[in-house]
């Protein structure tokens, strides 16, 4: 009797514990996370004046900027950098657009950031730029120019001893008249190689060598703008 009673409690036992099993397989699995992505700049415009402001006072525009929708994102940072005093900012964003005041008359650079709750992982946008309209100015200065190659920081190989300079160069009024270089082994580069119509220039160099060099690009009304400082070394 008790052997037949043993034998299906333990029959009945061992069912249980085979639909209890353990392991762990039946936990939930954790939702899947999805990174921000990068959001695509409306307004202002890149490499225009922005006529949109609104005006405060004589210095003064409140200027509106949007951007499309990132995916994933929840918020966003708006990085703005005043190109002639070097001074950076950041907006904070909920929706795909905000105001801002800005001095007239004056260039800016800027990018979004998008974020999202669900992640410490970011992107960030392309980075344009823009003047921002001043009382009675008819012609503005060119934007500082942006090294292409060498990268900057990079280190590089000459060919022949010479390694080519090339840059990018905008301007709101498209004209541009020329850019001059400045190379040295010291910073800042004091030493002119030359005045060129064209975005490149060829450099002698010396192996095991680190370079300074800076651009400044004069348009047809004689305004001009000073690159910052770019560095690299050669092999």
């Amino acid at each position: 009797m008790y052997t037949k009673y043993f034998k299906i409690y333990g029959f009945i036992i061992a069912i249980l514990l085979t639909s209890c099993g353990g392991g762990g397989d039946d936990s939930p699995s954790e939702p899947e996370v999805f990174p921000p992505a990068e959001a695509v700049l409306s307004l202002p415009a890149n490499d225009e004046v922005c006529l949109t402001g609104v005006s405060i006072n004589s210095t003064q525009a409140t200027v509106t900027f949007t951007w499309q929708t990132a995916p994933n994102a929840d918020s966003y940072s708006v990085v703005l950098k005043n190109l002639a005093t070097q001074q950076v900012n950041t907006f904070l964003a909920t929706t795909e657009t905000t105001d801002i005041t800005l001095t007239k008359g004056e260039p800016y650079s800027w990018y979004v950031v998008s974020k999202s709750s669900t992640t410490t992982e970011t992107a960030e946008s392309d980075e344009w730029k823009f003047y921002l309209a001043g009382d009675g100015i008819v012609n503005y200065a060119p934007f500082m120019a942006e090294a292409i190659s060498p990268e900057i920081g990079g280190t590089v190989s000459a060919s022949n001893n010479k390694v080519t300079l090339s840059w990018r160069g905008t301007d709101v009024d498209n004209d541009i008249k020329d850019y001059e270089v400045f190379v040295a082994t010291t910073s800042p580069p004091a030493t002119s190689i030359g005045t060129t119509t064209d975005a490149f220039l060829e450099h002698t160099v010396s192996s095991g060598t680190v370079y300074y060099w800076q651009v400044v690009t004069t348009d047809q009304e004689n305004n001009s703008s000073n690159s910052q400082i770019f560095e690299f070394k050669v092999n």
